[in-house]
């Protein structure tokens, strides 16, 4: 099981989101615009990445 940790930048129109590993390996970096769908899918997408672990 993977576990990830996610911290976001949140700005007026766009924000920016990256998610590390136990080892500190950053394993997404992206910025996407402030609205919902680009939203649902960056969250989509980290906890894809994780593999039914735990994302703190």
């Amino acid at each position: 099981m993977r576990e990830l940790w996610a911290g976001t930048d949140a700005g007026k129109a766009a924000h920016h989101c990256t998610v590390i590993d136990t080892d500190g390996t950053k394993v997404l970096s992206r910025r996407v615009p402030n609205n919902e769908p680009e939203l649902l899918e960056l969250i989509g997408d980290v906890l894809a990445l994780a593999e039914d672990g735990p994302v703190t």
